[in-house]
């Protein structure tokens, strides 16, 4: 009994330290360059299925079990569909799957899965971006908080490890868009990441 109580303290305190888009949780604003960091596997894809359901070791943890149909790897390595399970912090987000939605497109940076299985987007919904498109078909990149921070110091910090950036990236990270333009902010995630551009 014991060994399960144990056990049960330690998967819901690695879960708190990676929850992503949950209602009542709050962690520290993130920008890009923390978030691509931070990130082991950095994904674009549709979702195929979010499911609520209990833990396998831990029956009364509530998790979301989401697969994605993966369109595009920037960094880390992923199949053709990656399948994530995150602890689900609010039972409220247990109706709406702590809002994953089947066909919504998405650009993850996901954090390392813990040794039960958990993983989250890195920074909350920092780090959980919805892919919009306008009425042309263009498409642009907006996570939880409406980008807000999100390329705060940025530059500097790059340009701290010899990092340049395009004139295109460049000129994102000075307007600060709500929606950024998603080819433009792949470029950036992709050289930030260490992955070739």
């Amino acid at each position: 009994m014991r060994k399960l109580v144990v056990g049960f303290l330690m998967i819901v305190f690695s879960a708190c330290l990676s929850l992503q888009a949950q209602r009542g949780a709050y962690v520290h604003p993130a920008n890009l360059d923390y978030l691509a960091q931070q990130a082991e596997i950095i994904l674009r894809g549709h979702i195929v299925s979010a499911r609520v359901e209990p833990h396998p070791q831990f029956s009364s943890l509530q998790t979301v079990v989401v697969t994605l149909k993966v369109d595009k790897v920037i960094k880390g390595k992923a199949d053709s569909t990656h399948t994530f399970r995150q602890f689900i912090w609010d039972l409220r987000d247990s109706a709406d799957a702590a809002g994953y939605r089947k066909a919504d497109e998405l650009l993850l940076f996901l954090n390392p899965a813990s040794e039960y299985g958990l993983t989250s987007p890195v920074g909350l919904e920092q780090g959980r971006f919805r892919i919009v498109r306008d009425a042309q078909g263009n498409a642009f990149a907006v996570n939880g908080r409406g980008n807000a921070g999100l390329f705060s110091q940025v530059q500097e910090k790059a340009a701290t490890r010899g990092i340049t950036f395009s004139s295109p990236v460049q000129k994102m990270m000075t307007a600060r868009p709500e929606k950024a333009p998603l080819a433009v902010f792949e470029g950036a995630v992709r050289v930030l990441a260490g992955a070739s551009p």
